[in-house]
């Protein structure tokens, strides 16, 4: 139960924040501003979640992740739960904020399934994952169609991912192709305002399987 509490954190730290933003008590121009927020909400939500004067809380910004072969770059947000048996529960957060003005869109794209990609495979820190896109840009939400080149990494609201599938950047030269193990759904937040946001849940696979 205690990964549903994870769960509840963030289903009521991320909306909270976005609602801060469009009623503009926060102002968010960067990833590095969205993130401070985020760690600031979810360990606000953790309070509310806590039970047990056992029980403890711990979060983390731009967690280093380290493995047998060295430096495995980092977590944007990371928290976790010591619950009152003891256990530790664990959740890592990747995030995007994607700026019209960049002109990366096709590469951005390919990076959200890269870091869902890193997401499905810290089964070793993290029990729950989640993805998390924020836009001012309605080219990720509901563009039409993308061209052929870069149409395998589509997450525009309705889109669907078969777990297994190869998916490629067929321009060459900017990343390898991505396989993710599960199957995700794409929805954004409905109501937002002129900052969209969309909340994917990434399930860790467990060392060793």
């Amino acid at each position: 139960m205690s990964v549903q509490r994870l769960r509840n954190i963030v289903n009521l730290a991320v909306p909270r924040l976005f609602r801060q933003i469009a009623g503009g008590r926060v102002t968010c121009e960067s990833e590095a501003t969205l993130q401070l927020h985020l760690g600031r909400i979810i360990a606000t939500a953790a309070d509310l979640e806590i039970m047990s004067e056992r029980e403890t809380f711990s979060v983390e910004l731009e967690k280093p992740l380290r493995g047998a072969g060295g430096k495995r770059g980092r977590i944007d947000v990371w928290f976790r739960l010591n619950d009152d048996d003891g256990r530790e529960w664990r959740c890592a957060i990747e995030l995007k904020f994607f700026k019209r003005e960049n002109h990366r869109e096709p590469n951005n794209r390919y990076d959200v399934f890269k870091d869902m990609a890193r997401l499905e495979s810290c089964g070793d820190v993290a029990d729950l994952g989640f993805m998390l896109v924020a836009t001012d840009h309605q080219h990720y939400v509901r563009q039409d169609a993308y061209s052929d080149a870069t149409s395998d990494f589509d997450f525009r609201h309705g889109a669907s991912y078969a777990g297994g599938t190869l998916l490629t950047y067929k321009t060459g030269g900017y990343g390898e192709p991505i396989t993710l193990a599960r199957d995700y759904q794409f929805s954004w937040a409905e109501g937002t305002t002129s900052l969209h946001y969309i909340l994917v849940e990434v399930s860790p696979t467990p060392p060793g399987a």
